[in-house]
């Protein structure tokens, strides 16, 4: 197998949205202080990092992400490489340019790049998926887009009035998944490639942080 890890750490005081609270990380029992064991505990929003939105996110009484089948988060897909600036909208265009169309039920990782700028305040303007991207997407039965942004929507400050999130809605509404900060997919632009993709099972959660990991090493009858 050749592993490539596409998710981000988490630490005290990493980047998120300023509306969501600081990660924070507490110790609670130290072997120096004379305790058995070493543990701690985290203070953690679901869409900080690396994580993956349930449908619930974007529709009230849809499904949580303890409630998706583990065979959700797993599969074939494809990483289109596309090069977009801030605000520009990525189209159906760009992705099938950027790598392989993909087939029926694989996944779609989006390429930008962005993911560079995670520890900049750049990393809030980024370019976005079109709508007609989004729908797209449904129509060709993709179940899993997964972004290196903060986002697929529009960037927060590009936001105009009644803004509704609509690739949200769109992918979300059709029970599509979406995976936000990924990182170092540039690398894999163009591929197909397994995604392995598991979130944390919480009960009620509206997302789940996720350890996201790619395996060029595709099954035997699979093609690249």
């Amino acid at each position: 197998m050749a592993l490539v890890d596409v998710s981000h750490q988490l630490w005290p005081g990493m980047p998120k949205i300023p509306i969501l609270p600081e990660v924070e990380r507490h110790q609670v029992a130290r072997i120096a202080d004379g305790a058995p064991l070493n543990i701690s505990a985290i203070t953690l929003a679901l869409h900080v990092g690396t994580h993956i939105d349930a449908p619930a996110h974007a529709v009230d009484g849809a499904k949580t992400i303890d409630e998706l089948p583990i065979e959700r988060f797993a599969g074939t897909g494809v990483v289109a490489k596309v090069d977009r600036k801030p605000g520009e909208e990525i189209t159906v265009d760009d992705v099938l340019a950027g790598g392989p169309a993909p087939r029926r039920g694989e996944f779609l990782l989006v390429a930008t790049g962005w993911s560079e700028r995670f520890l900049s305040p750049d990393y809030a303007d980024h370019p976005s998926l079109s709508p007609d991207l989004a729908a797209w997407c449904v129509e060709q039965g993709v179940p899993f887009v997964g972004v290196d942004m903060i986002t697929p929507d529009l960037p927060v400050h590009r936001r105009g009035e009644g803004f509704d999130y609509p690739v949200h809605r769109t992918l979300l509404g059709a029970e599509v998944l979406i995976a936000e900060n990924l990182t170092d997919l540039e690398g894999l632009g163009g591929r197909r490639v397994h995604v392995h993709a598991y979130p944390l099972a919480i009960r009620g959660g509206d997302a789940g942080p996720a350890r996201v990991v790619v395996d060029t090493d595709l099954p035997d009858g699979e093609t690249r």
